[in-house]
């Protein structure tokens, strides 16, 4: 049935002229970034971050929101210019992220400092190829680049937007830096032939899901359960990659040891403690450098009751989950 106060929405035309507005501006924008040296798009795109820290209240507020529920401690003036600081932060990335297929190896590799390569040929060693396991943190489109132009082939898999200029736009530049990409939803074949060949596959497993729920920053979060999955089908390795920003505005890139799961039998139980793993990971590195992680993404929205019960662990229906969440880190 046809609910008659939706269908007076104007959510459709909001959608429309959104959708105009990226056909005509995106193009625009992302030429004038092209034309600029990267100090100066980095500049623009910092101050892009500022003006949107203002304008958007949606986002704004969900970075507030979050930061207030893992540092529950911090005054609320110390959050919000961490808030502020991400937004900054991300206003560079976007801008880097489009001049990135101008950059060629040698203007990479005077942008960075490499940490754990041996690790990573560690990992392509035994011919299973490898899951390359980062986050919505740093520079991660940087990280692609720097794998591309030292010849290491790479896949990411990336969700759709629901823009589809936006979407186009993202594509076309993560292919023009040198990644093949694959959409989530149809990745399974692709992945497995990837891997066959000893290539890496980009998973970043740090957005809003409701697959499982294992810890996350002390909280029973709804998490997702793809590479666990797809890790416990293959062996692949699991490579937690990290690209930071430094203060002197070069990069810092770490790939971890390769890490393979040894399964007990028990694959639900088998998937809980990979994810869990992972998370914990994720976590550590983002403490460590937490205005470069995307607090303004509605990270808990499939696990409200951590918003509802910030101590102890809530009732939900994961309870091997609950068990994780009470043990001692």
């Amino acid at each position: 049935m046809v609910n008659p106060e939706a269908a007076l929405s104007p959510l459709p035309m909001k959608k429309r002229l959104t959708r105009l507005a990226g056909r005509v501006g995106l193009p625009t924008v992302v030429g004038l970034f092209r034309l600029l040296p990267l100090p100066a798009a980095r500049w623009v795109g910092r101050g892009v971050g500022f003006l949107l820290y203002g304008v958007l209240r949606r986002y704004r507020n969900t970075a507030h929101k979050n930061l207030a529920l893992v540092y529950p401690d911090l005054p609320t003036k110390e959050r919000r210019r961490m808030a502020r600081a991400v937004f900054l932060h991300f206003g560079m990335a976007v801008a880097e992220f489009v001049k990135l297929p101008q950059l060629d190896r040698s203007a990479i590799d005077r942008m960075v400092v490499v940490e754990g390569e041996e690790n990573l040929q560690k990992a392509l060693a035994g011919q299973r190829g490898a899951f390359i396991i980062t986050g919505h943190f740093g520079n991660w489109e940087f990280l692609a680049r720097w794998l591309a132009t030292h010849d290491y082939p790479l896949n990411v898999i990336a969700r759709r937007s629901e823009d589809p200029e936006t979407e186009k736009l993202l594509t076309n530049t993560r292919l023009q830096s040198g990644a093949n990409v694959f959409r989530r939803g149809e990745a399974v074949r692709p992945v497995l032939q990837s891997l066959r060949k000893n290539e890496l596959v980009g998973i970043l497993p740090d957005q809003n899901a409701g697959d499982v729920v294992v810890p996350f920053f002390g909280l029973p979060t709804g998490t997702t359960d793809g590479p666990a999955v797809l890790h416990l089908h293959t062996k692949a390795p699991l490579l937690f990659s990290w690209c930071t920003r430094r203060e002197d505005g070069r990069f810092h890139i770490l790939f971890e040891p390769p890490e393979v799961y040894e399964p007990t039998g028990d694959r639900s139980a088998d998937i809980l403690a990979i994810m869990t793993m992972i998370n914990r990971h994720l976590e550590d590195q983002i403490r460590k450098n937490p205005t470069q992680w995307l607090w303004l993404h509605d990270r808990w929205r499939a696990s409200p009751w951590v918003f509802e019960r910030r101590e102890g662990v809530p009732e939900h229906p994961n309870s091997a989950a609950e068990r994780l969440t009470g043990e001692e880190r």
